[in-house]
């Protein structure tokens, strides 16, 4: 990762940007994926969020159910877990 040839890009008026092909090849970037956006002091930092695959949640389910039952609260922990391990 170079940060010698920086790119330029405008935001449009819906605010949407264009993250240029040279960089969505470099770091994966396809259709879908998705971008946690970071304010910090120096500006805006862009990070590709990881999110695990259906099968890789059902895993997790699966494997908390075989302990004990599931509540509602269980459930939503575990999204909320998948979803920490992601960033």
């Amino acid at each position: 990762m170079s940060t010698d040839n920086p790119e330029i890009t405008t935001v449009t008026s819906k605010g949407q940007i264009t993250i240029p092909s040279r960089l969505r090849e470099e770091f994966g970037l396809e259709q879908g994926t998705k971008l946690m956006v970071v304010p910090t002091d120096y500006g805006l930092v862009l990070k590709k969020v990881e999110l695990p695959s259906v099968e890789e949640f059902q895993q997790r389910v699966e494997e908390r159910a075989d302990e004990n039952e599931l509540s509602m609260d269980d459930v939503n922990e575990l999204v909320h877990e998948a979803r920490s391990s992601a960033e």
